[in-house]
């Protein structure tokens, strides 16, 4: 892969360094899309044993949602520092 940046110059002159700047640049981009097709393919594996070892329990939420107040939503939010 470091050789690509060198041989996209040589491909501005020679016929065999533009076949072989093609050759480089499709091998990289083929091996991103495996790269991508096995990492989410992992994940999705991960996700699905996650879900079969915690089955039908229900999550507790670390942290209960902040309730809401009418009063404080009708005033704009100052930024930090601002003074009246």
């Amino acid at each position: 892969m470091n050789e690509l940046p060198y041989f996209g110059a040589l491909a501005t002159r020679h016929a065999w360094a533009e076949r072989e700047y093609a050759r480089l640049h499709a091998d990289i981009v083929e091996a991103r899309l495996v790269a991508r097709a096995r990492a989410q393919e992992r994940a999705a594996q991960k996700r699905a044993w996650i879900l079969g070892r915690v089955g039908g329990l229900h999550l507790m939420r670390r942290t209960p949602p902040a309730p809401y107040c009418a009063r404080a939503a009708a005033h704009p939010v100052r930024a930090a520092g601002a003074v009246r």
